[in-house]
């Protein structure tokens, strides 16, 4: 509890115990050693708390302080109530109020009581009255020293009489000091009137001591806060000595109860502190003039929206006005954007009345300036406002109004009156802009020289293409000469849309001869307008502007070649490149060579055709050719370019005017150079064949001509000749047409014979041909007959095959094979076997007859192809012939079918091989009796085998007799006795002779009985099957026939002493069937231990539902050596299923052994969370085990496991659903799981969780104070999250050593958040934090709002001087010496001399007379100002001595040009090439100069007449030339623009040195000059500083760049 000691906070700390032997009342001070020095200890009390006897178990149950009156309310068990005085801990009253318990107790402020609930609900409430108390404290304890304590500490009444008497008489005594403290403490200060003060204010003051009226007021201050009285009294005595500092404290301190007297008492003195004292006082009107008065206007409408104040806006701006018109501005824009009453109005008319009123006295910059910052919503209510600001600028300040009408904000004003003011103040620009009569846009925009040409041109784009047309034939006749350039770029951009005749028309009209060129050479390389082309070559030609011309015609692909070939004929340009390159572009050859040559331009033919384009000389030859011109120039002009013409096309040209002669010496001349080109070589055969120079040599012996080229043009002259030239060059359609043509059939018979083509025989026998009969009789009759080469006959065959020609093929054949002597072709084997295939296929009748006839052909082939023709006989005949009896009897027996003839044949040949082929066919065919005998007759047991194989298949029990019989022949005769004796022992068991199958193995033999035993396993002969396995011992294949047999015991020993799997598979399933367990077991046991029998085994177990037995066989079979993983696996899936309680011991002692993820998925499915936890957690799946902690944790969680398991977790989500866990069901476990989470979790996120988590019951920091060990932790990752958590906590445990260390060394977080923070917070040293955040930030307002409110003069210091800004600084200079803290200044200026500004300075010092303070500062810039001048002299020097380098170096470069002899050293004729030097496409069109024209006295645009020669140069030579010239001219203008721009900067330079002087005159002889005249002229000169900065940046780059050029 807080309660007031002597006038000085004290903190109490109380409390009440009672044990068994005693029962106390304990109060004791806390937080002492924050008080102020000097100030009273509270002393360490106590007290015995009375019981009454009759409630001997009576005890405090509650505890409640009074902070109004300084009581204490001890609350017991049994209703009784205990009131306390807490200074001298005295127990004041005690009863009893409730018969039952206060459960819930609180504090009633306004009565300084109690209030309560019992529980029966009743509320009570215990007050104290005020008038009783000091009464009863007197009468009823006989204590008035109490009483007069309480009287004075609270202002209970009744004690007056008391307080006036020691007051009187401390007076009368001259103890002053006592008789001032006694009034202090008078109850509700009823001695604290002016006659109390008249008292000691007549009372003289002693020599060498203070007054008796201080000693008054200092133990008034003491004690309490003085009254408006005491206030205003002691007011007039600080002001009177000059000591105001003092009341600043005692009123910040609120000691002194404010009034308006006071403020206007202190308001000469201090303003700022009047203003407080107003503020304090609630004298709202004062507040307003002093916040008008100080300059802080920009407060007023919030001050007045803040205490409701009810206030005419008109007269708050009028007020300030007589202050300071800057100060009216910053208040009707403060209004105007607040919440203050103003007079109901519109809000057009309001804006309206402000602007009046400003007007009206005479501050136009004011009423400007509102209006810009009022208007910014251009709507139409404001049109009549807009005009009026305009209208009054434009006739007292048209730059003014120049600048709102650049900004383009305003659209509602009167448009016609403000262009008509803007027209008369100069100002073109703008009247042109809001003129929309076309009269008067005529009459302005002619004033060129005064508008900026991109605005005019821009404006050209808002009229209609009529209207533009118009207003630019306008100026055009106004100044034709100044303003061309500037309507070609008009017209050039908006070209298509005026369109492009309008403004041909409206540039023809211009006197000046050069003007439609200029418009032209503008947009010709962007249109492509025929007609613009057109003009643009006419206009060139016509000034003979020869380059520009070749370029055009050389490079757009727009105009129209006929018009302007015809064109340049009819002028008769005298520079051909322009005709030359329209005829050669578009094909006007024949016409560019008949005008040169009418017109004797010889010399232009041959230049055409050797430099410009080689490619058409043919066309010039043919043209030449037309014109009769003498051959000899045609030879010599061919020969000049031999190596370039294209031939084929020269060869063509000539050829069709019959004039092949004229070139032969042309192609003579080229094969001689060693040409190997077809067209060269093909030529060259024409010309031999044309002039029948030994053709036929040529077309046998040249390799290079083309045949199908030469061949062509002798179809006519002679068809011989070109079947030769075809032959040679193997043209197949070309040679069949030229010989079906002329009929040379037999020709083409031998062609087809000797070409082997198979394409071409198709084509020549095809049906279409009409000629094929012909051709087919001169193959056969003469062609084939005479060839010796039997490919080209078997050609030929293939041809006649492929043509589907069986008859004719036929003929063909039997003439070659049977009706000629040529022995060759009738013995030849293959021309026999095509005759014999081609009857196959056409005649199948003569197929015996050609087989009988001939002899030499292929037998086998062609019993093959018979056989594949269906031909049996045939093939059965050839097979005879050719003595194939194997083959022969393929035929019979699989292809005839004929059993009884193959036996014939078999008995006729007598062959064992064929008796054999026939015994293999009968068993193959299950004649099992037929075919053993064949095999006897054949004598051959090989087959043995298939008898074998065939038996298996098809034999019988009776037929197995013969077999066996058969058998036993072949095995004296053969070496694979083990097949034959298995076959004979298993036909005997199949006859079921056990007998002689006993004797039969008893005996030396090869049988493999096991096989043998199987097979009969399989029949089902299960008593033959025992035998022959019992006399193998093969105990596994034994035993499963015992089964069959029923003998269990035996099948099981069987089985172990085969000991095999599925020996044991058989026996096991067997016996569990049969319900033999014990038996079982035994062989389960064996198989349980193979992995992949296991399941299986399980399996059958559990389908037959014996549980128990299987988990007993798993048990047994674990104590086995060869005990394996799925075992201990299955087996735990077994406990899980049917004993659960058995599970988790048995995982505790095999989880190592067990596959754990199946065990796991099974006790999921069984609910056994514990189990799985456990067996998650061995199998380092902590995430999966710490989630299913957390989702069973009533069966799976526990403290120690989950922090064992977390810890080891690499889940995040998981980490976090655990720290949510904790925080719902172990809170008191968290910040330890934190801790362990930290170097894992994202911190960000954790914070979050923890802030939302228990917001409603802990605050908005929810449960992050509980966490504070986790967030020390986590800062060291420097999180922005983290580092704000931590500081909010730290904040709000008022820690503010850890709170500066922790911002110091982590800053990653909302650092001005947290400062304005901790800029509200009570203690000045977190205040001071606050301010070293802001200043490191870079929000030095702030810092700098901060220390000045805690005058902390020297970190306001530090703050200016860490943000370098000068507005900054000179803010503070004049804050300081306002508050007469010259000092302050001096460091100020020491602080900041990097960047305030001298003349900030010395203005600032001047002003406030105290120049001596600024001294320092003055002599340590003149000391920079010198080194910078000596700098700059050097600088200068070596810019000088860089220039004359650079001169000498241009000197040198013009010597060494070869050029200049000839070109001199600039281009003479580009003055009228819109593409600058040279004519290029796209260059720019000159633009209106400002400074008139260049040197030398021409406008822009015009050309020295006497210069306009070109010289007939190759074009790259001439390009270059041009582009060198270009360069040299473009340095010399930007040479010059960097002087002239040099020249006007040290003008300015000039001039503004001469206004800051006169400035300076000013000010000196104006020391009352306003803040805002001082700042208007401030920023107006750092404006020009600035400008001159740029223009001076802009020529050192232009410099830098002519300097890289060179």
């Amino acid at each position: 509890h807080k309660l007031k000691l002597e006038g000085f906070d004290t903190t109490v700390f109380c409390f009440s115990s009672r044990t068994a032997n005693s029962a106390k009342f304990h109060a004791i001070e806390v937080g002492y050693e924050k008080k102020p020095e000097g100030a009273p200890k509270y002393d360490k009390k106590q007290v015995a708390v009375y019981y009454p006897p009759e409630m001997p178990g009576d005890f405090p149950v509650a505890l409640e302080c009074s902070s109004k009156y300084a009581m204490a309310f001890l609350v017991t068990k049994m209703g009784y109530v205990h009131m306390y005085d807490l200074d001298t801990l005295t127990c004041l009253y005690m009863n009893r109020v409730t018969d039952t318990t206060m459960f819930a107790t609180t504090q009633h402020s306004a009565s300084g009581g109690l209030m309560g609930i019992n529980r029966k609900g009743q509320v009570l409430a215990l007050m104290i009255n005020p008038q009783a108390v000091v009464p009863f404290v007197m009468n009823k304890l006989k204590n008035v020293e109490l009483a007069i304590r309480i009287a004075s500490r609270n202002g209970f009444p009744g004690a007056e009489a008391l307080f006036e008497t020691q007051f009187n008489e401390m007076f009368e005594e001259g103890n002053f000091r006592q008789a001032a403290l006694i009034a202090a403490e008078s109850p509700g200060g009823f001695l604290r009137t002016p006659a109390t003060l008249q008292k000691f204010k007549a009372v003289p003051t002693e020599e060498g001591k203070p007054s008796n009226l201080l000693v008054y007021f200092q133990a008034l201050l003491e004690r309490g806060v003085l009254n408006k009285a005491e206030g205003l009294e002691l007011g007039y005595q600080v002001v009177q000595v000059g000591r105001v500092q003092l009341l600043e404290k005692w009123i910040k301190e609120d000691k002194i109860e404010c009034s308006e007297e006071l403020g206007d008492l202190v308001k000469q003195s201090n303003p700022t502190l009047a203003l407080a004292v107003y503020i304090k006082a609630k004298a709202h009107n004062k507040v307003i003039q002093s916040l008008i008065e100080t300059g802080q206007t920009n407060k007023v409408a919030a001050y007045a929206k803040r205490v409701d104040l009810s206030a005419n806006a008109m007269d708050l701006v009028q007020m300030a006005s007589r202050y300071s018109p800057q100060a009216a501005l910053e208040l009707a824009n403060s209004l105007n954007t607040q919440m203050v009453a103003m007079p109901s109005a519109k809000p057009a008319s309001e804006h309206k009345a402000m602007f009046d009123m400003f007007m009206g006295r005479g501050m136009l910059q004011e009423a400007t300036s509102y209006c810009l910052d009022n208007l910014k919503q251009d709507i139409a209510d404001y049109g009549q406002l807009q005009t009026l600001c305009l209208e009054a600028n434009l006739m007292n300040a048209p730059k003014v109004a120049d600048a709102i009408l650049q900004q383009d904000i305003w659209h509602h004003f009167d448009k016609p009156r403000v262009a008509m003011l803007c027209e008369r103040a100069g100002l073109f620009q703008h009247a042109l802009e809001n003129y929309t009569d076309l009269a008067d846009v005529k009459r302005v925009i002619t004033n060129t020289h005064m508008i900026d040409p991109n605005v005019l041109l821009n404006y050209f784009g808002t009229l209609s293409p009529d209207d533009g047309v118009e207003v630019l034939e306008e100026v055009l006749r106004s100044n034709p000469k100044g303003n061309l350039n500037m309507c070609v770029r008009i017209g050039a951009k908006y070209t298509e849309q005026m369109g492009a005749s309008n403004l041909m028309k409206v540039f023809s009209k211009v006197k000046i001869g050069e003007a439609l060129y200029l418009y032209l050479g503008a947009v010709v390389n962007t249109s492509q307008d025929p007609e613009i082309h057109f003009k643009y070559i006419e206009s060139s030609c016509k000034l003979q502007q020869w380059a520009e011309l070749e370029r055009v015609t050389r490079e757009s692909n727009f105009y129209d070649p006929e018009t302007v070939k015809n064109y340049l004929m009819e002028q008769k340009a005298k520079d051909p490149r322009p005709l030359i390159n329209v005829c050669d572009r578009f094909g006007f050859v024949d016409e560019l060579v008949k005008y040169m040559l009418k017109n004797g331009q010889k010399k232009f033919i041959e230049g055409y055709v050797q430099r410009v384009n080689p490619l058409r000389c043919p066309v010039v030859v043919g043209a030449l050719l037309d014109l009769d011109t003498e051959p000899e120039f045609i030879q010599k002009l061919i020969m000049s370019v031999k190596n370039m013409v294209p031939v084929d096309e020269l060869v063509t040209e000539v050829e069709r005017r019959n004039s092949l002669k004229l070139l032969l010496p042309f192609l003579e001349a080229r094969v001689g150079d060693g040409s190997t080109d077809t067209a060269v070589h093909s030529g060259l055969g024409k010309v031999y064949i044309e002039c029948n120079i030994n053709p036929e040599h040529f077309l046998d012996t040249n390799a290079y001509y083309d045949s199908r080229t030469v061949g062509a043009f002798c179809e006519k002259r002679d068809p011989y000749f070109a079947f030769a030239a075809y032959k040679r060059g193997k043209c197949d359609e070309e040679l069949i047409n030229v010989t079906n043509a002329n009929s040379l059939f037999k020709e083409q018979a031998k062609y087809l014979v000797d070409r082997e083509s198979p394409e071409l025989w198709a084509k020549a026998l095809s049906e279409e041909n009409p000629y094929r009969k012909v051709i087919v009789d001169q193959v056969i009759s003469s062609a084939l007959l005479e060839t010796k080469e039997p490919e080209k006959v078997s050609a030929a065959v293939k041809a006649f095959m492929a043509a589907d020609l069986p008859q004719i093929l036929m003929e063909l054949l039997e003439k070659l094979v049977l009706q000629t002597s040529n022995s060759v072709f009738s013995r030849n084997k293959n021309l026999q076997n095509l005759l014999i295939l081609t009857s196959m296929k056409s005649d199948k009748k003569r197929v015996m007859e050609y087989i009988r006839r001939l002899d030499n052909y292929d037998g086998d082939d062609v019993a093959q192809l018979a056989i594949g023709a269906d031909l049996f006989e045939e093939a059965y005949a050839i097979y005879q012939r050719f003595e194939k009896f194997d083959e022969a009897m393929d035929v019979l027996l699989e292809h005839l079918k004929d059993f009884a003839r193959a036996e014939e044949y078999a008995v006729k040949v007598d062959r064992p091989d064929v008796w054999t082929k026939l015994g293999e066919a009968q068993l193959t065919n299950g004649v099992i009796s037929g075919g053993i005998q064949s095999l006897v007759r054949a004598k051959n047991p090989g087959p043995y085998k298939l008898v074998i194989s065939a038996a298996r298949q098809h034999a019988t029990k009776e037929e197995y007799q013969i077999v066996v019989k058969f058998l036993k022949f072949a095995k004296n005769k053969t070496k694979d006795i083990k097949v034959i004796d298995s076959e004979i022992v298993f036909g005997l068991c199949k006859g079921n002779r056990l007998t002689e199958v006993e004797e039969f193995i008893s005996q030396p033999h090869g049988a493999d009985l096991d096989d043998v035993g199987e097979r009969c396993y399989d029949d089902e002969l299960y008593g033959a099957a025992k035998v022959l396995f019992g006399a193998t011992s093969n105990f596994a294949k034994l035993a499963p026939v015992l089964v069959k047999l029923g003998d269990f015991k035996g099948a099981v020993e069987a089985a172990r002493k085969g000991n095999r799997i599925p020996t044991w598979r058989k026996v096991c399933y067997a016996c569990v069937d049969a319900k033999e367990f014990r038996l079982a077991q035994i062989c389960a046991m064996n198989l349980v231990l193979e992995p992949n029998e296991l399941m299986d085994c399980i399996d059958y177990y559990l389908d037959r539902g014996h549980f128990n037995q299987i988990i007993d066989v798993m048990d047994n079979a674990l104590g086995l050596d060869k005990a394996h993983q799925a075992m201990f696996s299955e087996l735990g899936v077994l406990y899980v299923k049917y004993k659960p309680e058995k599970a988790m011991d048995y995982f505790k002692m095999w989880w190592q052994r067990c596959n754990i993820p199946r065990l796991v998925r099974q006790c999921d499915s069984a609910h056994m969370y514990e189990e799985v936890a456990y067996l998650q957690m061995q199998y380092n799946e902590f995430d999966n085990a710490a989630e299913t902690m957390i989702n069973h944790a009533p069966s799976a969680w526990t403290a120690k496991g989950f922090t064992d398991c977390i810890s080891r977790a690499g889940n995040l989500e998981v980490m976090y659903k655990a720290i949510k866990f904790y925080i719902d069901e172990q809170a008191e476990l968290l910040n330890d799981l934190l801790i362990v989470l930290a170097p894992k979790v994202e911190s960000t996120r954790v914070i979050q969780i923890l802030e939302n988590a228990c917001m409603d019951q802990f605050g908005v920091l929810g449960l992050l104070p509980l966490c504070k060990g986790f967030l020390v932790k986590a800062q060291e990752a420097n999180v922005p999250e983290v580092n704000d958590a931590l500081n909010k906590v730290l904040l709000q445990e008022g820690n503010l050593d850890e709170l500066t260390l922790s911002v110091k060394s982590f800053d990653n977080f909302d650092q001005n958040n947290f400062a304005r923070t901790l800029s509200t917070h009570a203690n000045i040293e977190f205040r001071r934090l606050g301010t070293m955040m802001y200043r490191k930030n870079g929000k030095y307002e702030q810092a700098l709002e901060i220390s000045k409110k805690d005058k902390l003069w020297g970190d306001t210091i530090d703050a200016v001087a860490v943000s370098k800004d000068p507005e900054l600084a000179e803010q503070m200079a004049h804050f300081f010496l306002e508050n007469d803290l010259r000092e302050c200044f001096t460091a100020l200026l020491y602080s900041c001399f990097e960047f305030i500004g001298p003349d900030v300075a010395v203005e600032i010092a001047w002003m406030y007379k105290i120049l001596d303070h600024a001294m320092p500062f003055l002599i340590q810039t003149m000391k920079e100002i010198g080194h910078r001048l000596m700098g700059l002299e050097e600088e200068s020097k070596e810019r000088k001595d860089e220039v004359e380098e650079k001169k000498k170096e241009e000197e040198e470069e013009v010597n060494d040009d070869p050029n200049v002899i000839m070109f001199g050293l600039q281009n003479k004729a580009t003055g009228l090439l819109p593409g600058g030097p040279g004519g290029g496409p796209g260059a720019a069109v000159p633009q209106i100069g400002w400074n008139g024209p260049g040197p030398g006295g021409a406008g822009p645009g015009m050309a020295n007449p006497s210069m306009q020669r070109t010289y007939a140069l190759p074009a790259p030579q001439m390009q270059q030339t041009q582009q060198r010239m270009a360069t040299q001219q473009q340095r010399t203008m930007q040479a010059n623009q960097a002087q002239r721009m040099q020249a006007t900067n040290a003008q300015r330079m000039q001039a503004t040195n001469a206004q800051r002087m006169q400035a300076t005159q000013q000010r000196g002889a104006q020391p009352q000059m306003s803040q805002a005249q001082r700042m208007q002229a401030t920023q107006q000169a750092q404006r020009m500083q600035a400008t001159q900065q740029a223009q001076m940046s802009q020529a050192q780059r232009m410099q830098a760049s002519q300097q890289q050029r060179r």
